[in-house]
């Protein structure tokens, strides 16, 4: 799964959440706590600028959903999500990486009609990295804080919504793409480091 979003995506729901009447409309059926989860296809992109190596590989993954929906057009969320274990072989060792992320972030709501939602996300992340060559002990592991965005739609059925997500972290510090194996130079920088999620997903409103 290979698919980036730019940010400036995110001002779509966004600019349609300010202008649209049917936004401003309030309900307060939709306001209330809520849980969920969701199911995807994650991919990890790193580049290294220097060498122009690259890790590209996807595994399953899935997400777990704390939130509030303050009032129709906005909400806030805590998200701790297990990116899988995808494995790319890089100098002829396979590479396993092990990703996971605890995030806030904060919903721009678009209701359609009384059963629809489209939305813009976006937050933090608090990234738990680790990388490991298969067949070998030792490991590198490290921790960062990310921007996190991503834009979705999701169907309401009274208290339960499916929803659709695609949701990307950018690896800015770029300290997992520089010789992951060797933790000598992760404070250098790379760029088209990614961290990504396609998902499917329900929540339910209490």
């Amino acid at each position: 799964m290979r698919l980036r979003l730019p940010f400036r995506w995110l001002a779509l729901p966004i600019a349609l959440c300010a202008a649209s009447p049917a936004a401003l409309a309030r309900d307060p059926a939709l306001a209330g706590p809520y849980i969920g989860g969701s199911i995807g296809d994650s991919t990890l992109e790193l580049k290294d600028d220097d060498t122009g190596q690259k890790f590209d590989a996807d595994d399953t993954g899935y997400k777990l959903t704390a939130g509030y929906r303050i009032i129709d057009w906005v909400a806030v969320e805590l998200n701790y999500t297990d990116f899988g274990k995808p494995v790319d072989r890089i100098f002829g060792v396979d590479l396993e990486a092990d990703y996971s992320a605890v995030s806030v972030s904060a919903l721009g709501m678009l209701p359609l009609g009384r059963n629809f939602d489209l939305f813009g996300r976006l937050g933090v992340a608090r990234v738990d990295a680790k990388f490991r060559a298969r067949g070998f002990d030792n490991s590198v592991s490290d921790k960062s804080t990310e921007p996190l965005f991503g834009i979705g739609a999701q169907f309401r059925a009274n208290n339960f919504a499916v929803r659709i997500e695609y949701e990307g972290i950018l690896l800015d510090a770029g300290r997992q793409s520089r010789d992951w194996w060797d933790d000598d130079d992760w404070d250098d920088r790379d760029s088209g480091d990614w961290l990504s999620m396609l998902s499917l997903g329900f929540t339910y409103k209490f």
